[in-house]
């Protein structure tokens, strides 16, 4: 596995965001977003997941943050990999450890991911131990849904959470994104949900967005 993207803060470090690709990406897709989203005192982390067989697409070895057997809606069984989605929180909460050896407090240090690495954000996030700033999942979703609860941490309860999803996505269904938000909802997080009118991927209204919350969660 491939060391993370770092990007420095230009001035006083005083909080760190982790945000993960999407499947089959790196982590260079992300990683102008600090040229864009300006905090000066933010060091951005953007970590590679591990190269893995992925079912779904034949078997092929790509970055996964966890196997994907089947489409949704095709089998009743266990449709992602439970082992390595708890093998790539391990990788993130390293991160979010090492942010903190660093100086910064656990409630200064946010995840951020698209679709698979959405979903890792709010696994990762809600199973830490430790009261975190924020979690973002953009085109993504919940795993695991039916051990969620009993997995989750009092910690981050009632982290902040935003949930972005394209309206017309056809990789991860607009309905998943709404299933997420209403599980998480019903069940006592704080979750701001926003549509847009697009496919599997982001736009800068969205971006926009995502700024919006980092102040809103760290000013």
């Amino acid at each position: 596995m491939r060391d993370p993207i770092e990007v420095e803060p230009t001035a006083s470090h005083d909080a760190s965001v982790i945000w993960m690709h999407g499947l089959g990406a790196s982590a260079h897709d992300f990683a102008d977003m600090p040229r864009i989203i300006s905090r000066p005192g933010t060091r951005w982390i953007f970590p590679n997941a591990p190269v893995r067989p992925v079912t779904l697409n034949n078997g092929w070895k790509m970055p996964s943050w966890f196997d994907i057997r089947y489409l949704a809606g095709e089998s009743d069984g266990e449709r992602e990999c439970p082992i390595e989605a708890q093998e790539s929180a391990d990788i993130i909460s390293k991160l979010i450890e090492a942010e903190h050896s660093r100086g910064v407090p656990y409630n200064r240090i946010i995840l951020i991911g698209f679709s698979q690495g959405g979903a890792m954000s709010l696994y990762t996030g809600c199973r830490f131990h430790q009261k975190i700033a924020g979690m973002i999942c953009l085109s993504g979703y919940l795993i695991f849904p039916e051990v969620h609860m009993a997995a989750s941490t009092p910690a981050n309860r009632d982290t902040p959470i935003l949930v972005c999803h394209g309206i017309r996505d056809d990789m991860v269904p607009f309905s998943a994104g709404q299933r997420t938000v209403d599980f998480l909802t019903e069940n006592g997080w704080s979750v701001d949900f926003e549509q847009y009118p697009m496919f599997h991927e982001v736009c800068m209204s969205e971006i926009h967005r995502v700024e919006d919350f980092l102040t809103e969660v760290l000013d």
